[in-house]
């Protein structure tokens, strides 16, 4: 079982290096077909396992079917600006449901446990700045950048808080993959209304890929903990 569960993480991986070859040689016919594989074969993987927890399993499935969405609109945004706002909002969607099963897992592991003032204020001075700079170039969009850097935001100060640190592993897969996901959309924002910037197509597509391996990764790990508990 655990070899069947291993062959979806190695097409994914291998997909993976296929679309970075893609973006770095400007192959957009060959995006069109291992984007939309990303998400699809990581979310296979994720669901190759046993796990008890369907709540907790359907908000991960969520958020990657969403993601999925965000990542084949995004391909055609060259074609209308309109597919932007449609992969901007499944990525939103995406989030919300990432950000739920955090706030779930904080519900199960943590439960009481303040957040941590520092960690909130330290986030919303990176979203402010991130805004300040990315304002003058959105637009018309000003206020659903905004919208998207605030649930980023939420969604990377729920998984900080919702695990024991160091003794849950699956708190670093998260951690470490929500922490990734800020970085990927903040470069991706940074090169649409700010400035582009060589090699940005590259450097999204490869924190974005980390980031959702590790979140689904994590995800899996706390999870598994959790069957027959």
């Amino acid at each position: 079982m655990r070899s069947a569960n291993k062959r979806w993480l190695y097409l994914f991986l291998l997909d993976v290096m296929a679309d970075l070859v893609a973006v770095y040689l400007n192959c957009t016919t060959l995006r069109y077909f291992t984007k939309p594989l990303l998400m699809i074969l990581l979310l296979v993987w994720f669901l190759s396992y046993y796990l008890q927890d369907s709540r907790g399993r359907m908000l991960v499935t969520w958020a990657l079917i969403f993601s999925c969405g965000g990542d084949i609109f995004l391909l055609f945004t060259a074609n209308n600006e309109i597919f932007f706002m449609a992969g901007l909002v499944s990525f939103l969607v995406a989030h919300i449901f990432y950000l739920l099963f955090f706030l779930r897992v904080k519900k199960q592991n943590r439960p009481g446990k303040p957040w941590n003032p520092i960690v909130v204020f330290l986030m919303l001075i990176y979203i402010s700045v991130l805004f300040y700079i990315l304002k003058p170039g959105a637009g018309p969009l000003k206020v659903p950048v905004l919208v998207y850097a605030s649930v980023l935001g939420a969604m990377l100060l729920a998984a900080i808080h919702a695990f024991h640190f160091p003794a849950q592993l699956s708190g670093a897969f998260c951690v470490t993959g929500a922490m990734l996901f800020v970085v990927s959309d903040s470069l991706l924002a940074l090169d649409k209304f700010h400035q582009s910037f060589k090699a940005a197509s590259l450097l999204v597509m490869t924190t974005y890929c980390l980031a959702q391996l590790l979140l689904v990764t994590g995800s899996r790990k706390y999870l598994q903990s959790r069957n027959n508990s």
